[in-house]
């Protein structure tokens, strides 16, 4: 039983829980906001934008599987998945989706006081990625 226990507790500290909170960055004349928290053995989030008089919600899922973290993204009736291999105690973490037209690669860093840095591309230091440093809200 205590073996069970202490498992589950290691599982869940893989998880980067500096991400956790509530984001916002802006683009351009979009805001966006990425809202995350955890639950359990993954960390539940949505990301929203407010562009053109338009509304997109993503949900998010960054959550552990065979060796690897998993970052779900559901739009709509749509699902992707990106994967992430080197992440215990790093401060970068990079999800990789080589079928998703674009982004193939979600980039988030570990914050550094209330900014995190967000950035996606097709290929590492893709000229035609979009960076984001999101603030955290208090």
């Amino acid at each position: 039983m205590t073996l069970l226990i202490l498992q589950a507790c290691s599982n869940q500290s893989n998880l980067p829980d500096w991400i956790h909170g509530n984001w916002i960055t802006s683009l351009d004349d979009e805001t966006i906001h990425e809202n995350w928290k955890l639950q359990g053995k993954c960390i539940s989030g949505e990301n929203y934008m407010h562009y053109e008089n338009k509304f997109q919600k993503e949900r998010l899922r960054i959550f552990e599987e065979n060796n690897m973290l998993l970052y779900q993204i559901i739009i709509e009736k749509d699902t992707l998945v990106f994967k992430c291999k080197n992440y215990r105690d790093s401060d970068t973490l990079t999800f990789v989706n080589n079928q998703n037209p674009f982004p193939k690669r979600i980039n988030y860093a570990k914050p550094k006081s209330d900014k995190m840095s967000v950035w996606i591309e097709n290929t590492k230091n893709d000229p035609n990625g979009i960076f984001f440093t999101f603030k955290k809200v208090k």
